[in-house]
């Protein structure tokens, strides 16, 4: 019995790995997605939920997805999807996974997951309160960062390594994480009011460097392009530095070469007139390198094998 079992686990490992990181690619795929919602003002493309017009959302006829119905019904389609692969990630972890942490770390991504379709009705049942649209934002970055540490711990190169020994470099890794998290939210909150364009002008605002008048949506757009990406562009500077110090020098160089694409998605998003595309890729590369400094900070601390 002893020589069979062994294999078997081994090959539900594997299986248990893959579908980690398939759960995180496909993740990163629906903050995409997401973005091309908000981005197109198509988020009331599809006025009901959890039907949509009225029948079941899987039997709407796909050639009636046009405009607006297709990024909103299409991110509906897919994110059930990526509810279904975390619910057959928890059955495959409670197969095949010993760690109690990690079968626990799945079932928090599932109820995260199921709590997000539900900010994600009430987003469309309430026309798109800033709040429960922010919120729905912010929880779909945390359920990304989750998908990174279930592919992290379903690796076999997890459960071998070490902690580092550089502690000042694990809490300013945290810290970035924490504040990348921040700009994410503020971000949520700036594109949900409708300010991404409230200052339409890149580094320059308005003429000079502070604004001469402000309204709510003008600080907002403020406080995340201006304040917030400085103080986190400045964040990864020193930490690449940190790095360097500790002769991370390709990590380093990763994390870099992740802030300086995010800085020129960002531009180009305020630039192009906040052309759709440009701003969901700036999304999604504000979650990459969200997802960065997370990832980096668990490898980092490795409190938990």
């Amino acid at each position: 019995m002893p020589t069979h079992s062994h294999p078997a686990r081994a090959k539900g490992e594997t299986v248990l790995q893959i579908l980690a990181i398939s759960l995180a690619v496909a993740t990163l795929v629906l903050l995409f997605i997401g973005a091309m919602v908000t981005s197109t003002n198509s988020g009331l493309s599809v006025p009901d939920w959890p039907s949509t017009f009225g029948r079941n959302m899987f039997a709407y006829p796909l050639r009636e997805m046009k405009g607006g119905i297709f990024y909103e019904h299409g991110h509906r389609l897919f994110a059930s999807a990526v509810g279904f692969l975390t619910m057959v990630l928890v059955i495959a972890a409670w197969i095949w996974e010993k760690r109690r942490w990690v079968k626990g770390l799945s079932v928090g991504a599932l109820i995260m997951v199921c709590l997000q379709g539900i900010l994600g009705g009430l987003t469309v049942r309430h026309h798109l309160p800033i709040a429960v649209s922010s919120a729905h934002a912010g929880l779909a970055a945390v359920f990304f960062c989750t998908t990174l540490w279930l592919a992290s711990a379903a690796s076999t190169a997890w459960k071998n390594a070490s902690a580092w020994k550089a502690q000042p470099l694990v809490y300013g890794l945290w810290g970035g994480a924490a504040f990348s998290l921040t700009q994410t939210l503020l971000g949520a909150m700036m594109r949900h009011s409708y300010a991404g364009l409230a200052i339409p002008t890149f580094p320059r605002a308005f003429g000079g460097w502070i604004p001469d008048f402000w309204s709510r949506g003008i600080f907002l757009n403020f406080l995340h392009t201006r304040v917030g990406a400085g103080v986190l562009a400045t964040l990864c500077v020193i930490l690449m530095v940190m790095l360097f110090r500790q002769r991370m020098r390709a990590l380093g160089l990763a994390l870099g070469a992740v802030l300086v694409l995010q800085i020129m998605l960002g531009m180009l998003t305020i630039w192009s007139g906040k052309i759709p595309l440009m701003a969901s890729l700036h999304l999604a590369g504000g979650a990459v390198l969200l997802g960065f400094l997370f990832t980096s900070g668990l490898w980092a601390g490795k409190w938990i094998r």
